[in-house]
């Protein structure tokens, strides 16, 4: 995957456990275990680069899919014995109804969890204030209507859709059904950038600059940062994060912020981005271009970087301009109608549909384009879609309902098991968190800041 094979770990990989582990019909442990061991995979191939050390891998699958959804629970990963808090009084977040009604009986998912979009959707719709509320103004427009309203508003609006429709859809006809997993494409030449000399892990010496929220752009940096990168994600001071995603997907990084609308805080921005190896995101479409800081100012700004982005739909396409979460590339690609059925979707038992096993295979490209660019030079992109990577699960196979209700925890390796912890004193109090669950034998990884407050760090590297 992405140009490392097993040959290169110098060891063995191996997997142990089968979904189905939770009453789903689609392989979320499958996906998992392979994403964890795609990443793991790449970074054993840098750590035998830089020092000709072989090691094996092995993957369990249940913990895999444990890794995958920590959070979903709030109770595996706290601080102080708290988990992280989310907006309860979101009319468009939990404990309110993922899909609504609409006029002409289709669903649809008004996904709109963070204070500006859902001030969008809330203007759209001219209702607000509960979730019943926002159920009787979604239930006064036809499904494509709004669907395509809120793209236009910017704002999320994902309609369930049945497998028969997808596979005609334009969107993917023309873009995500013809997308890889992972792009790792280079588009610029220049001299090789060797790894420094006498590692202390695979990616002692890397820095990671950031601008990633929620839980996918910022799994990059947590993978990256397990490995000895010096990670440093950068927040605008209107940014707002939730609790419950900073103690998941944040760990192990550093954060700073800067007003990048300002002209003296952005260079600040393009300087650290010149002295950099990798920028990741996972902003809305035209965001990095809004403030100056698009795939071609950052090459201009450095033309060794490995550029990776986090796309909701691609790069190109008829939906290449929407925005969305995971659990909405879910509902518009199928899966809650293969969960439930085409007149009534339901949501899978697990709240999570791809955000960690995209943010792994982003690392895993981003690991593969250093490499590449340690022996042969150039500026590399990496592109990773939730929509393909949702598109994933039923390409990997989709369960008989009845044989994943019998099976899922029947048997050892069927069962979905506590996760593996640990604990931590942090500047934030006492964290404890969730364990990557893969074996390295060699590089097991550790977090050397495992969780601090949002912002707090200066802007510059270590």
């Amino acid at each position: 995957m992405c140009g490392a094979e097993v040959a290169d770990i110098g060891g063995d990989l191996s997997f142990s456990g089968a979904d189905p582990i939770i009453a789903s019909r689609l392989p979320f442990g499958t996906m998992s275990a392979v994403g964890l061991a795609a990443k793991a995979a790449l970074i054993a191939k840098a750590w035998r680069v830089r020092t000709g050390i072989g090691q094996d891998i092995h993957v369990d699958v249940p913990l895999a899919l444990r890794r995958f959804s920590p959070f979903a629970e709030g109770k595996w990963e706290l601080v102080n014995g708290f988990p992280g808090k989310a907006d309860p009084y979101n009319p468009f977040g939990s404990p309110n109804p993922l899909f609504h009604r609409t006029r002409d009986g289709q669903w649809i998912m008004m996904l709109n969890i963070y204070p500006a979009i859902r001030e969008r959707a809330v203007r759209l719709l001219g209702a607000g204030g509960s979730g019943d509320a926002i159920a009787d103004a979604v239930a006064r427009w036809d499904g494509a209507e709004l669907e395509r309203a809120a793209a236009d508003a910017g704002v999320v609006g994902a309609l369930a859709r049945p497998v028969s429709d997808i596979v005609t859809h334009p969107a993917f006809t023309e873009s995500v059904g013809a997308m890889p997993l992972i792009s790792v494409d280079k588009v610029a030449d220049g001299e090789p950038v060797p790894f420094t000399t006498n590692p202390r892990s695979p990616l002692d010496g890397i820095r990671a600059l950031g601008t990633a929220h929620v839980i996918a752009g910022p799994s990059i940096g947590r993978g990256l940062a397990l490995h000895g990168a010096d990670v440093l994600n950068v927040w605008r001071p209107s940014d707002v994060e939730q609790e419950l995603f900073h103690y998941t997907s944040h760990v192990g990084t550093r954060s700073t912020r800067l007003e990048l609308s300002d002209p003296a805080q952005r260079e600040t921005f393009l300087g650290l981005a010149a002295t950099a190896d990798v920028y990741y995101s996972n902003r809305r479409p035209g965001w990095r271009e809004r403030f100056g800081i698009g795939p071609d100012e950052l090459q201009a700004a450095n033309p060794n970087l490995v550029d990776v982005q986090v796309l909701y739909a691609g790069e190109t396409g008829p939906w290449s301009d929407r925005v969305g979460f995971d659990i909405s590339a879910g509902a518009a690609w199928g899966l809650n109608n293969i969960e439930g059925t085409d007149e009534v979707p339901a949501h899978p038992p697990i709240y999570v549909i791809c955000d960690y096993v995209v943010g792994w295979l982003a690392a895993a490209g981003a690991v593969a384009a250093l490499i590449r660019r340690a022996t042969e030079g150039g500026s590399y992109r990496v592109r990773v879609s939730l929509s393909r990577c949702a598109l994933w699960l039923p390409e990997m196979t989709v369960f008989d309902r009845d044989f994943a209700h019998s099976i899922a925890g029947s048997g050892p390796g069927h069962v979905y098991p506590d996760p593996e912890q640990f604990t931590v004193e942090t500047p934030l109090g006492t964290y404890t968190g969730v364990s990557e669950t893969v074996r390295m034998s060699a590089t097991p990884g550790s977090y050397t800041y495992p969780l601090t407050p949002l912002g707090s760090w200066k802007p510059s590297w270590l």
